[in-house]
């Protein structure tokens, strides 16, 4: 997501969508295990932005009705409890809007998503065969094209005429919208913080990385001078943490 596209919702006019289906269209961040100290709590901040952010475009523009998560392949409080797991802090926003009459519809598929997880770690390794690479690559699209072509047919026939659905996921970009449908991007603040934060950290966790590496190069201590007590992660782990390192 390029920085301009930070901070902001993007929204059509509210009183020019009375009747008509709409997306409110959330970026997914969910929690990161090893993170440094500083990521859950800017995460929290994140979330409670898109939460009073839905709200302010469900006064104006419609009540929530559908839910969609990514990774959640089932309904009504079975996906909920996939919510929990996956995406601890957007549960609460999830299981408010349900306990008004919203429902969490079945967005993903297990067997899909596992296929491009697993195509994905075989493209990774290092392969001598062009050939080879070239089937697991045709795999991993044809795999990730039938999961994006599920998501949308669910979103054109699980969101009925007028009614408002918030959509939560990384990225839209292969995912088509019902036809007829409004969308509003939900981009707070908070997003801009947090993709910004996450980046200089990680730029600092490459740095020290180094470092350590030309230390042990030179024969030196890579640990001399390095004071444990601060920047250990908030959840556990070896403290060199990455964006998608979980």
């Amino acid at each position: 997501m390029a920085p301009e596209e930070l901070g902001r919702i993007e929204r059509p006019d509210a009183s020019a969508v009375i009747g008509k289906r709409k997306v409110y269209l959330v970026t997914m961040v969910s929690p990161l295990p090893g993170a440094p100290e500083g990521f859950t709590s800017r995460l929290k901040n994140y979330w409670d932005a898109i939460n009073a952010n839905v709200s302010q475009l469900e006064a104006r523009a419609g009540m929530v009705k559908r839910i969609f998560h990514e990774a959640v392949s089932v309904s009504g409080d079975l996906g909920l409890n996939l919510v929990s797991q996956v995406n601890q802090p957007a549960w609460s926003m999830v299981k408010n809007r349900m306990e008004s009459g919203a429902t969490l519809e079945a967005f993903d598929n297990d067997d899909l998503f596992s296929q491009i997880v697993d195509w994905s770690r075989c493209m990774q390794v290092g392969l001598s065969s062009q050939a080879v690479a070239d089937v697991i690559q045709e795999k991993y699209a044809a795999a990730a094209e039938a999961r994006f072509e599920g998501m949308s047919k669910a979103l054109e026939e699980k969101i009925g005429d007028a009614e408002a659905a918030i959509v939560i996921i990384s990225s839209a970009r292969s995912i088509k919208m019902p036809e007829g449908a409004e969308q509003f991007n939900v981009m707070p603040p908070e997003l801009d913080e947090l993709v910004r934060w996450t980046r200089e950290a990680s730029e600092q966790a490459m740095a020290e990385a180094q470092r350590a590496q030309e230390a042990v190069a030179a024969g030196e201590d890579p640990h001399a001078g390095h004071d444990h007590s601060q920047g250990e992660p908030e959840n556990g782990g070896t403290g060199l943490w990455t964006p998608g390192s979980a």
